[in-house]
């Protein structure tokens, strides 16, 4: 519960001493705009002294420009200096009541005139919404200004009561409405002020609380601990990866875009169309594969990722990842050398291909950030029982304390922040977890300001071993041999996304007599009850007002027998799994 003053809304000694500083911070900037704009009005009024009142014009602007406007111009460049954070409340009243003073003088000279009674409420409203008094002090300047009017009017100008009435009555008016105005402003700045504090003792106080039970669970179970370790690695690395999603995307992605633009050219050959087209559909191949690895990733640590081994073309790899490397490093004036040390058909071993081509990736791609002139090298050659890769580079390198802590997660080597490059620091880590996977090891050699090769090993299994290797997808396989020929369907698009849906159109084309589409779930429901004869749907999983799920439920209701295949660009870990069930 907020602990203040109910009528000045101080806090306690040491609350309120915070409260201080941070209002000062928050406020400075709108006081100095504030007094820059006031001084402005204050001036440019002058016009209207010397159009309206010509007689007292030499005194009106005596009082605008030898009084009133030094006094606020003072307080302006004093705003510059150390001393103002411990005075600024007080030159700003004093700025309200030299200001006010100015306007009472003007109005005793011509009571008559009522754009001076104007400017008294301009006043008014300043010190209370404008000018950051907080609450007493501006109750104190307004309300004494008025105090000095009143006097004023009475014994020196001797005005009427009933004008005197007249003017405090709208005076004392805006003066209550002001100070209950001022009053909730700063209570509800003090109540915000007072939430973020507890807020941050709550934080603190959580932060203990978890430190306290990890402390429990070492000591309770090494079996916890572990189980928790597992947890929270598995937590920090998809969230890195997913923070870090444009970085891993961009390029391919630019790839995509790049190469698209240039199939617009008219002139452009065939083979350099079909040069294009195969770069676009390989980077978008590796866009897909990073997007899935990005929903994978946390089963690394969890032991639940597995390998996917397979006939990998390590000559075809090197040879992609040159060309598709080499236009950025060309922009960067960097030179790319690449070494492949053995024929095509002795350079296919089994491994996870999508594995090596990331660890690869991953390597090349530091070796771009930290590399500014000089050239890049990668390559491989046999080893014994292993093939060992390469990727040397001529940038900052890596001080020798550092070497063994870039392999962990979000670690750059330059760890001061002063040459550090974009990226999670997820990269290194990622690539040893597959290489360890895959049975090889990873090592460094850097000197620091000099250059750094990365090299790894893993093991040269040739495809002519492959019988050795049992098959991962061995319940994937179907019979080869075994063509059936369909058409003439009566299909139902559900898709919300329209690109999606013309992909679709044209899959289904050859097969389809009469294809119907559905934006939504309801949508698709409805159709079905009305064509019963509809021989397949693809359903998308994600839609709106229904979802692919609830639509399949409701359509299983009166149709058991129509095929219903699940299709949707969501496909997380267990989507498959959910969609047959």
């Amino acid at each position: 519960m907020m602990n203040y003053n109910k009528i000045t809304l101080v806090f306690p000694e040491k609350e309120e001493k915070l409260f201080l500083e941070n209002y000062f911070n928050e406020s400075i900037i709108q006081v100095r705009v504030s007094f820059v704009l006031v001084s402005f009005l204050y001036g440019i009024f002058g016009f209207l002294d010397t159009l309206m009142f010509p007689e007292y014009a030499s005194v009106f602007h005596l009082i605008r420009y030898v009084f009133v406007l030094p006094v606020l111009f003072m307080v302006i460049i004093i705003s510059y200096t150390k001393i103002f954070r411990k005075i600024w409340q007080e030159a700003i009243v004093i700025s309200t009541l030299v200001g006010g003073g100015g306007i009472i003088i003007m109005i005793l000279l011509v009571p008559d005139n009522y754009a001076y009674y104007a400017g008294m409420m301009l006043i008014f409203f300043a010190a209370y919404f404008i000018l950051k008094l907080r609450f007493l002090r501006a109750t104190i300047a307004c309300w004494a200004i008025l105090i000095i009017y009143n006097i004023a009017a009475l014994f020196y100008e001797h005005s009427p009561v009933n004008v005197i009435v007249n003017t405090n009555f709208f005076f004392i008016s805006a003066n209550i409405i002001g100070m209950f105005a001022a009053y909730s402003l700063e209570y509800y700045t003090r109540r915000n002020f007072f939430l973020n504090q507890e807020l941050k003792k709550e934080k603190l106080h959580i932060v203990d609380i978890n430190k306290n039970l990890e402390k429990t669970v070492k000591e309770r179970t090494n079996e916890m601990f572990l189980a928790k370790e597992r947890a929270e690695e598995s937590d920090r690395l998809k969230s890195a990866f997913l923070a870090n999603m444009s970085h891993e995307i961009r390029t391919p992605m630019n790839g995509i875009l790049g190469f698209s633009e240039l199939l617009k050219n008219p002139k452009l050959s065939s083979d350099k169309q079909k040069k294009y087209i195969d770069i676009i559909e390989k980077s978008g191949v590796r866009m897909l594969n990073t997007l899935n690895e990005i929903i994978d990733i946390s089963k690394i640590e969890a032991g639940l990722m597995k390998l996917d081994l397979g006939e990998t073309n390590i000559h075809e790899q090197i040879e992609y990842i040159y060309s598709f490397f080499k236009p950025e490093m060309k922009a960067k004036g960097i030179k790319f050398n690449m070494k492949n040390s053995l024929p095509k058909e002795e350079s296919i071993i089994i491994a996870d291909s999508e594995k090596t081509y990331a660890i690869l990736t991953n390597l090349v791609k530091n070796a771009i950030k930290y590399t500014e002139k000089g050239n890049i090298d990668i390559g491989y050659y046999k080893k014994g029982d292993f093939l060992e890769f390469f990727v040397k580079d001529t940038g900052i390198g890596i001080p020798a304390d550092r070497q063994n802590a870039i392999f962990e997660r979000f670690i750059q080597a330059d760890i001061t922040d002063i040459m550090a490059r974009q990226g999670a620091g997820l990269g290194l880590s990622i690539s040893k977890a597959y290489i360890e996977m895959l049975g090889g090891k990873i090592w460094l050699e850097s000197e620091d300001g000099i250059g750094s090769t990365f090299r790894f090993s893993l093991p040269y299994i040739a495809r002519k071993e492959r019988n050795a290797i049992p098959e991962n997808n061995a319940e994937n396989k179907t019979d080869s041999g075994v063509k059936q020929e369909i058409s003439g369907l009566k299909i139902l698009i559900t898709e919300d996304d329209f690109v999606s849906v013309k992909l679709l159109k044209i899959a289904v084309n050859a097969i389809a007599e009469e294809v119907i589409i559905a934006g939504s779930g309801l949508e698709a429901v409805e159709i079905c009850r009305n064509n019963p004869d509809i021989d397949l749907i693809l359903m998308d999983i994600r839609m709106p007002e229904l979802n692919g799920y609830e639509a399949t439920k409701e359509i299983r209701k009166f149709n058991k027998k129509v095929i219903i295949i699940a299709q949707t660009a969501f496909g997380l870990s267990g989507d498959r799994e959910k969609s047959i069930a």
